[in-house]
């Protein structure tokens, strides 16, 4: 009935009218952008805090602002950008081997301890603390 390929479009499409309304609406401003669940419940920020307010500065090409509100989902642009490329744009499999690397194991397991490290210490450390904002 529905092949990989409609899931595909359809995901494409999405991120696309996310990135307008990223573009054209301001999370730090709006009540229509939803705020992190995680942090109005419990205070602390999850690893993506800030993401939304990032994803705007960097549409808008401010790099220093998008980095000020989530400096890991920034570092993790490139890693994530290979795993999309790899899994949706790579029907030949050209890019085996940077889908081996990015599939690997090890690649996986320590983004995942990263994510973990980066989750803890932007709650214990002041530098990494989000003050921009009351909620997420």
């Amino acid at each position: 009935m529905y092949s990989f390929g409609h899931f595909k479009k359809i995901g494409l499409i999405l991120i696309i009218l996310l990135g307008i309304i990223l573009f054209f609406v301001d999370p730090e401003y709006s009540a229509f952008i939803p705020k992190c669940p995680f942090r109005w419940f419990t205070g602390f920020d999850c690893p993506a805090c800030g993401s939304q307010r990032a994803i705007h500065q960097l549409l808008h090409l401010n790099i220093k602002g998008a980095f000020g509100y989530n400096p890991f989902l920034m570092l993790s642009f490139p890693y994530l950008i290979a795993l999309v490329i790899t899994q949706w744009f790579d029907p030949q499999n050209r890019l085996a081997r940077l889908k081996r690397i990015c599939r690997h194991q090890i690649t996986v397991n320590t983004y995942l301890i990263l994510i973990i490290v980066w989750w803890i210490a932007r709650n214990l450390l002041p530098i990494f603390r989000d003050t921009t904002s009351s909620i997420g």
